[in-house]
C-alpha cells in the first residue's frame, strides 16, 4: 500500500510538472518539451512493468497450468511445500511434505520430492535414503514405482554416499524384480559403465 501510495504521488507530481511544461513554455522549446514527455515515458512504462505486467503474467500462467476440470489451486496437496522451497525454507518445506506423505502415502512425487529437498538442499545423502527405503517399504508399489524408488536408491549410494557395492547390489535388484520396466533398462545400462555385468 505505501509503495503504491509514493509512485502514485510521484506520478501526480510528474503529470503536474509536464502540464506545467507545456503551458509556460514557448512553441520552440521542443527538448524541453520532449526530455519531460520522455520522463513521463519511462515513469508509466516503470508503472506498467510494476503493476500491469505481473498481473498479465499472472493470468497467463493460470491460463496455461490450470486445471482443464476447474479444480481450485488448494486441492494440490503440494502447494506449501512449492511456496515455502521457492522461498528457500527448506527444513519448513521438508515438513510440508512430510504432512503430505503422511496423509497420501500412495504419492510418489512427494516422496521424491521429500528426498530431493533432503539431498539437493540440505545436504543429507543419508536421510534422502532413509526416506526413499521408507517409501518403498510402506506400501505395496506399482512394479514402475517401485522400480523409481530402487533406482533412486542406487543413484544415492552411488553419486552421494559413495557405495559403489551398495548401489551395484540395488541396480542387480531392479534388474531381476521388475525386468519389464524403464527402469530396468537404465540399470542393467548403469551396471554397464560399473563393470559389474
Amino acid at each position: 500500500m505505501a509503495k503504491a501510495l509514493i509512485l502514485g504521488t510521484i506520478g501526480v507530481g510528474i503529470a503536474f510538472f509536464v502540464k506545467y511544461v507545456y503551458n509556460t513554455s514557448s512553441d520552440n522549446d521542443i527538448f524541453f518539451r520532449l526530455a519531460v514527455t520522455v520522463l513521463a515515458g519511462l515513469y508509466a512504462g516503470l508503472l506498467f512493468l510494476i503493476f500491469v505486467l505481473p498481473m498479465i503474467s499472472d493470468g497467463i500462467s493460470r491460463l496455461i497450468f490450470s486445471d482443464p476440470k476447474g479444480g481450485a489451486d488448494d486441492d494440490d496437496p503440494m502447494r506449501e511445500a512449492r511456496s515455502l522451497m521457492a522461498q528457500g525454507q527448506y527444513v519448513e518445506a521438508l515438513e510440508a511434505l512430510r504432512q503430505v506423505v503422511m496423509k497420501e502415502p500412495d504419492n510418489r512425487f512427494a516422496w521424491a520430492e521429500l528426498a530431493k529437498v533432503e539431498l539437493a538442499h540440505l545436504n543429507d545423502a543419508e536421510g534422502a535414503e532413509a526416506t526413499l527405503r521408507e517409501a518403498l517399504e510402506s506400501r505395496e508399489w506399482p512394479e514402475e514405482d517401485a522400480a523409481f524408488f530402487m533406482f533412486r536408491i542406487s543413484e544415492v549410494n552411488l553419486e552421494n554416499l559413495g557405495d559403489k557395492e551398495k548401489a551395484i547390489h540395488v541396480l542387480r535388484q531392479v534388474c531381476e524384480l521388475f525386468p519389464e520396466t524403464k527402469f530396468s533398462a537404465n540399470a542393467t545400462h548403469q551396471l554397464r559403465e560399473l563393470d559389474a555385468l
